[in-house]
């Protein structure tokens, strides 16, 4: 409704529930209930709608969807929505985020049509990367029970599907180049340049999204010189360890916006059409900051969020590592990744704390 109908203001609460709520807020969403967004997921209620008009089994395809497609058509919405949010000038417009959400709908209302709701699981940004990050929640369903379990417990169990290695480098990539974006470094460059910044913004975004894809794609690769399967298997294999990562870099340079701009989309929602209502009584309510008042303590959470994230990742690619190679050439296997991701802690803090 705020979107089709609201205002073209910062004060429309679609802004705030795109970028802050729904993709942001996904994320401890996911740890705390699992897999919550498949089971909530609009595009599945729609095409279920759909199916049940048209009295087919929503499971049913016309096109079989090949297994090795996996979630790469997801890794290629995750980049487009980091684009969107991260290098689009004209991001916080109605008219922009109308094209969007349309495009989101069509592709994936129409593709499950014809592959299935199969390809809602393989093609939706936000059900991709909730159920990747969901693999590190404290719930996880143990035949017909469900149970509280250790959140690490199942990351190297995780059977990732082909393409996850580039969702998660998306996903890291993309907070990096947010933070990068920041540094003082970037914007005198981009300033004195005579190219676009959009531009600027496009290749720098690609660039830190390959960077994470091939560093790590060929770290775990090299484990291939130790053990039984191929070199391109291990990537694969290993993703799961890069999980732990990400949720720090989120945490780190997030946390503080789902907090504060969570609140003020949260008073916005009372008047979506910008019209002066108060539907739910918190058109009045103001937006506390106070957390802004403790840099010290934002810092250490920071801190911690990057270096705890990254000490698990480790301790995960180790123990995954120890279960695929050799006992005698495991630790000559995982060397690289662990140079690897030592490399990843030093440019997160880096970035996090660079002028």
């Amino acid at each position: 409704l705020a979107m089709m109908a609201g205002q073209d203001l910062l004060t429309n609460p679609i802004f705030g529930f795109v970028f802050v709520w729904m993709w942001v807020g996904l994320v401890p969403i996911s740890l705390l209930l699992g897999q919550f967004w498949r089971a909530t997921n609009p595009l599945r209620t729609i095409h279920s709608g759909l199916c049940a008009l048209a009295r087919v089994d929503p499971e049913r395809d016309l096109v079989a969807l090949p297994a090795r497609l996996g979630v790469w058509p997801a890794a290629a919405g995750i980049l487009g929505f980091a684009w969107l949010e991260l290098v689009q000038p004209d991001r916080t417009t109605l008219a922009v985020l109308r094209v969007w959400a349309l495009a989101w709908l069509v592709i994936l209302v129409l593709g499950a049509i014809v592959f299935g709701q199969r390809w809602i699981g393989a093609a939706d940004p936000f059900e991709v990367c909730a159920s990747t990050l969901a693999q590190m929640s404290i719930w996880r369903r143990v035949g017909d029970q469900l149970r509280l379990v250790n959140p690490l417990a199942g990351l190297n169990a995780w059977h990732a599907p082909p393409g996850a290695t580039a969702v998660v480098a998306a996903l890291l990539g993309s907070t990096a180049f947010d933070s990068f974006t920041n540094t003082s470094w970037w914007i005198r460059v981009v300033q004195n340049s005579n190219l676009p910044t959009v531009l600027w913004g496009t290749g720098g975004l690609l660039a830190m999204i390959i960077i994470v894809y091939l560093s790590f794609s060929l770290a775990a690769a090299w484990m291939g010189r130790y053990g039984s399967r191929p070199a391109g298997a291990y990537p694969r294999l290993m993703v799961a360890s890069l999980l732990p990562i990400v949720l720090g870099y989120v945490v780190a340079h997030y946390a503080t916006l789902l907090i504060v701009d969570g609140q003020r989309t949260a008073i916005n929602f009372s008047d979506p059409l910008g019209r002066g209502w108060n539907v739910f009584g918190s058109a009045e309510m103001g937006v506390n900051s106070a957390i802004f008042n403790y840099p010290t303590a934002i810092a250490l959470v920071q801190l911690c969020a990057i270096v705890g994230g990254h000490v698990l990742g480790i301790v995960c690619a180790h123990e995954k590592a120890v279960a695929l190679l050799p006992p005698d050439r495991a630790l000559q296997g995982q060397l690289p990744l662990l140079l690897v991701m030592v490399g990843y802690t030093c440019a997160g803090l880096l970035l996090l704390f660079s002028p």
